[in-house]
């Protein structure tokens, strides 16, 4: 097993999507804010999650399918364990298990100007962080909040964000959902490197694995629902 991808699993690409249904930006967000909650992230984690995904597909980039494998590496770990504990210019997990790119883009979000940061007066580097893709629609936020674009380092690969929204640069290492350490600063970006992206259909597969994660959020029917389903009166008039 590959150190860099512990699950071990091949990321779907757009070759395999070719004959999947093309969702709305809403449909993305609904069903990966609710494979989140289903796969025991809070509400506001899960509704952070759907964010990011729906922000990815948006831009042409497989933030559904990173949701889908994260939530599954994740499985079995406890949240809090996988979330960054903040120091001036270094955040990383509690344990040696990766960051959840969610929870570190949430918190990036939340410290963007604060002094924890350091991206006013330097750079902020991470733990190793899971499917690292994911946490680009937070350094977009960012970016808005400061007012500067910012750039991210993921294995040797620099990536950059704009106070727009507009992804630069080559996203490959990000897109790869290896296991990354990531190097985060304020970077001067050439505009001449925007490239657009179609928005590319969400492959049946990743749409399977979200429902499973997303059906997880039902409550199972117990023999008081069962007795209780259905009309008190009659339909006859």
């Amino acid at each position: 097993m590959d150190k860099h991808n512990p699950v071990g699993e091949a990321l779907p690409t757009a070759a395999a999507r070719t004959d999947a249904p093309l969702m709305s930006r809403n449909e993305v967000s609904a069903l990966c804010s609710k494979a989140g909650r289903g796969a025991g992230m809070s509400w506001g984690l899960a509704e952070e999650a759907g964010y990011a995904a729906a922000w990815l597909y948006a831009r042409g980039l497989d933030g559904p399918g990173n949701l889908a494998s994260h939530l599954t590496f994740a499985t079995g770990m406890t949240w809090q364990d996988i979330c960054p504990q903040v120091r001036i210019g270094q955040w990383s997990a509690g344990t040696s298990i990766p960051l959840c790119p969610i929870a570190l883009g949430a918190t990036l979000s939340d410290y963007a100007d604060l002094p924890e940061a350091q991206l006013t007066e330097g750079s902020l580097e991470t733990g190793p962080v899971s499917h690292p893709l994911l946490v680009l629609p937070f350094l977009a936020a960012a970016a808005k909040t400061l007012g500067k674009n910012l750039s991210v380092i993921c294995l040797g690969q620099k990536t950059g964000v704009t106070t727009n929204g507009d992804v630069l640069g080559d996203v490959t290492a990000l897109s790869a959902g290896r296991v990354s350490e990531l190097k985060i600063q304020i970077e001067t970006l050439e505009a001449d490197s925007f490239r657009e992206r179609s928005v590319v259909p969400v492959d049946l597969e990743t749409i399977e694995k979200l429902n499973n994660f997303a059906l997880k959020t039902t409550v199972p029917p117990s023999e008081r629902s069962r007795a209780g389903a259905g009309s008190l009166e009659s339909d006859n008039d």
